[in-house]
């Protein structure tokens, strides 16, 4: 399979083009009114990443419906569009007795990886030791863990449930565990980078952050290009957390970060590819 690009993350949609809202969602609405006006189903994810040339890791970011749904959402739409959701993250509960067996369930019968966790709407740090047997479970099976670092807009959970700090101490636990800090890490991302940096198993993506955001001398996000040409080249991840931003806009800005050609590929394509062929075993 070719492809121009590789989203790391998109957000999981409906089996037909309807898609249920969680209640947490009414603070993104808030904040991304336009995201939430569009048509957020399944077709139009999969006509939109055809469009411009893009195949796509579908994550599944459970905030507070039934876990078990979830993944299998994820599951029929990899497996009905196979040439453009190239694979899928899982995800669980930590606070219920049986999350581990949950994400069983989701990577031995459902066909998906990982576990996607989300701090902010889960109520808890990502440090939190019910996550500890997950943790090692997901490094013990080669399985990456994707965490929503940095702000969060639900209206009940602390943005410090996001801090990317955390993500070092989950790194210096587990030194052989993948981990991705989905949103990269505002406005700690400072603190961001300085995680990737010490821990090369740590990747990031900027789902939903627009590039012309990340330019310029205000908005936080001024290190990042520098960063993603030199020290943490090979640990960043293209990502549009669809519906949040949609591709055609993400490839009009991306030349506005000014990456080398070599830095721009990496970023596009060959991190995420290396990672999804040492995850999945597919080579894109």
């Amino acid at each position: 399979m070719s492809s121009a690009f590789i989203d790391f993350r998109v957000r999981p949609v409906g089996s037909a083009d309807t898609v249920d809202v969680s209640p947490d969602d009414e603070g993104y609405a808030r904040v991304y009114k336009s995201k939430f006006a569009v048509d957020r189903g399944l077709t139009t994810l999969v006509d939109d990443l055809a469009d411009n040339n893009f195949v796509a890791v579908m994550q599944a970011e459970w905030e507070d419906d039934d876990p078990v749904r979830v993944n299998q959402h994820v599951s029929e739409a990899v497996r009905s569009h196979p040439e453009r959701l190239v694979a899928g993250i899982a995800t669980t509960d930590p606070r219920l007795p049986g999350a581990l067996e949950i994400l069983r369930h989701a990577h031995d019968d459902l066909g998906l990886k990982g576990w996607n966790m989300q701090p902010g709407f889960l109520k808890m740090a990502m440090t939190d030791t019910r996550c500890t047997e997950i943790f090692r479970y997901c490094q013990d099976n080669g399985h990456p863990v994707t965490i929503h670092t940095g702000i969060n807009f639900s209206p009940t959970g602390s943005i410090n449930f996001g801090r990317p700090v955390g993500l070092c101490e989950i790194a210096c636990e587990f030194p052989e565990l993948v981990i991705v800090a989905n949103h990269g890490g505002w406005p700690w991302v400072t603190e961001t980078l300085a995680v990737m940096w010490k821990h090369p198993n740590v990747y990031a993506d900027f789902g939903a952050i627009a590039p012309k955001r990340m330019v310029g001398s205000s908005g936080g996000w001024e290190p990042v290009a520098h960063w993603m040409n030199t020290m943490v080249s090979d640990q960043v991840l293209l990502a549009t957390d669809w519906p949040m931003m949609r591709h055609d806009r993400l490839r009009r800005e991306i030349d506005l970060l000014g990456l080398s050609e070599e830095s721009f590929n990496k970023y596009t394509r060959l991190n995420a590819a290396k990672l999804i062929e040492r995850v999945w075993g597919t080579a894109l």
